[in-house]
């Protein structure tokens, strides 16, 4: 009755790390702020760079976003983003930026239940699992509705890392308002076995999600790709040649107007928190980088 009667908050379900990054940007996408350069992507776009110290680096004449998520979400998870963003900002986008990891080139899928966090936050429904009978019983008491629009406002402990970094989920939540998005991994790289495999490709299942992203950009901006790197030691030989030729193939499925062909594929390990992420270190050093192999893409264009 509650919440029908419009008494409660609105759910903002935040209860692990996943959770706050997605309600976080689910939250900036519908939330007018008029800037004119929006980066998206996977979490190594999350993680690599600083919204924050992108802007001071260029002075101040861009307004940075980065609603770079989860590569669970998917490119067409990135598309309702980036959808909703525009219809919350009519016609402030420049420049989209799509950073991605060349693990999620070969084709993640998508995992329903992220997906379905994302639709269920902006109907302002509540999450739960209707498929279990404790779930059911927990939709019938309102437990869930308790949990997502109640409990959620506690501050809950990260676990480690994580905690030791941010604390508990709502100084995430504030570390990424101030840092326009941006988070940092607090792990620390070292190569071990089992750590993944570095055979990269590009999965040719990928093309419907790259034109749904592609549509979803607005007319008024540029679409620009990139490909974040990987640690030196994990990369496999001529690594190099192989991240050109998946830029370019990747670039005629977007679509795009440009591609950030000075981006290094690989960075010295001592930069990265996993092999998919780099460091706080690591990502102000890419952040450097990054804003010079934007310098073409300044101006505003047509796309």
């Amino acid at each position: 009755l509650g919440a029908g009667a419009g008494m409660l908050p609105l759910p903002r379900p935040n209860f692990d790390v996943d959770q706050t990054i997605l309600t976080h940007q689910a939250e900036a996408s519908r939330s007018p702020s008029g800037v004119d350069r929006l980066f998206i992507g996977d979490s190594s776009c999350l993680m690599d760079f600083s919204g924050k110290y992108l802007e001071e680096i260029e002075g101040g004449s861009h307004r940075v976003i980065n609603l770079g998520s989860l590569s669970y979400l998917g490119l067409n998870g990135y598309a309702a983003l980036l959808s909703r963003y525009a219809a919350a900002n009519p016609g402030s986008l420049r420049t989209v930026v799509v950073l991605v990891h060349p693990e999620m080139l070969r084709g993640v899928a998508p995992v329903s239940d992220y997906l379905r966090l994302l639709s269920d936050y902006y109907a302002g429904a509540d999450p739960g699992d209707a498929s279990t009978f404790q779930g059911q019983l927990c939709g019938l008491f309102g437990l869930d509705i308790f949990r997502n629009r109640l409990l959620s406002r506690v501050p809950l402990p990260l676990p480690k890392p994580y905690g030791q970094y941010y604390g508990f989920n709502a100084d995430l939540d504030e570390f990424m308002n101030r840092h326009r998005g941006s988070a940092v991994d607090p792990g620390q790289y070292g190569r071990r076995p089992g750590q993944g495999n570095a055979e990269y490709r590009l999965s040719p299942s990928w093309q419907d999600g790259c034109l749904a992203l592609s549509a979803a950009v607005p007319p008024s901006a540029k679409l620009v790709i990139g490909i974040t790197p990987v640690p030196a030691s994990f990369a496999p030989p001529n690594y190099a040649a192989r991240w050109k030729e998946m830029l370019d193939q990747w670039a005629q499925w977007m679509r795009a107007d440009a591609q950030l062909t000075d981006l290094p594929p690989t960075l010295p390990d001592s930069f990265f928190a996993s092999t998919t992420h780099l460091n706080e270190a690591g990502a102000l050093y890419y952040t450097t980088i990054l804003a010079k192999c934007l310098e073409p893409y300044a101006e505003s264009a047509v796309k």
